[in-house]
């Protein structure tokens, strides 16, 4: 029942253009993870899932009452869309909300982390591309605040010595990079390349295949010619596209620079910690991610889909 609520909750998001029931996909799925949070058996996971839940919580009635002032009483003051954007960002973990995600995905299982860091964002995400299609002259509030969220990302992600805590701060700086897509397109093709590398690198922590999380973290970080370094080359080039894209451009790439330095040093830690070859089986599911991101990166680069003058 639960897990069925995951999966209808951002299905009700993504095909609704109304933003009562995007917000009412959005309360959907979360309260199908909450259940969940709370079948751990230590206090630790009781503990960060209550403060999952007080912050979501906080997050849905902001929500809930900045969207209720815009799109029902046609009150489009600063005030309510800086509320409307803060709360996404609360929901998200994107700066300036970002500040309970290590914390949180630190204490959590394997499973609960595939959850809150992948199908629970898939809602906000949506209505935030929405919201930023219905008003326009905020995108470049988000240009910024994708920007500042992948190098707070980062320098989060430098000062971590858990895992967990080092992936929450890698979402952090990847959701930044997401909301570039929002305003400039492509942030499902960003999404789904990413949650697919970050599933494959959760299942192989959770099997302690050490040696194959190694090349998945590489993957993570956007080195070529591993498929994320596709995903955030063809971000890169629509930011290009814009007329002021130098001011735009130098946050994310700092960001992706500062985030290869933890990604390398934990991608170190686990060579060493590692007493075997990757399996053939994960050695050709790994094959295929890098087949697939050097296919990508020739078509993009070949082929962008802009039409000629």
């Amino acid at each position: 029942m639960f897990l069925m609520l995951l999966i209808v909750g951002p299905v009700m998001t993504l095909s609704s253009s109304n933003w009562v029931v995007s917000w009412a996909g959005m309360e959907l799925g979360f309260v199908g993870l909450i259940p969940m949070l709370f079948l751990g058996v230590s206090s630790v996971s009781k503990e960060v899932g209550m403060k999952y839940f007080c912050i979501q919580a906080l997050a849905s009635a902001l929500l809930f009452v900045s969207g209720s002032m815009i799109f029902a009483l046609f009150q489009k003051s600063l005030l309510w869309v800086m509320g409307l954007i803060f709360s996404l960002c609360l929901k998200l973990g994107l700066f300036p909300g970002h500040f309970w995600v290590p914390g949180v995905v630190s204490g959590l299982d394997w499973f609960s982390c595939v959850l809150i860091l992948g199908p629970l964002k898939i809602g906000p995400f949506a209505f935030l591309s929405n919201v930023m299609t219905w008003m326009p002259s905020y995108q470049s509030v988000m240009l910024i605040l994708g920007g500042v969220s992948s190098v707070v990302g980062a320098l989060l992600g430098n000062n971590q010595t858990s895992v967990r805590a080092m992936l929450g701060s890698s979402s952090i700086a990847h959701s930044g990079w997401i909301a570039l897509g929002t305003v400039l397109g492509g942030l499902w093709v960003y999404f789904l390349f990413y949650y697919l590398v970050l599933v494959l690198a959760l299942f192989l922590l959770w099997e302690m295949d050490y040696s194959s999380v190694c090349i998945a973290l590489l993957s993570m970080s956007g080195l070529p010619p591993f498929i994320m370094f596709v995903a955030k080359l063809k971000m890169v080039m629509m930011i290009m596209s814009l007329s002021s894209w130098f001011l735009f451009i130098m946050l994310p790439l700092a960001g992706s620079v500062l985030s290869l330095i933890f990604y390398l040093k934990f991608c170190y830690s686990f060579y060493l910690n590692s007493k075997s070859w990757p399996g053939v089986g994960v050695s050709i599911v790994l094959m295929v991610l890098n087949c697939v991101g050097v296919f990508w990166a020739v078509l993009f680069l070949f082929f962008d889909g802009r039409a000629s003058p």
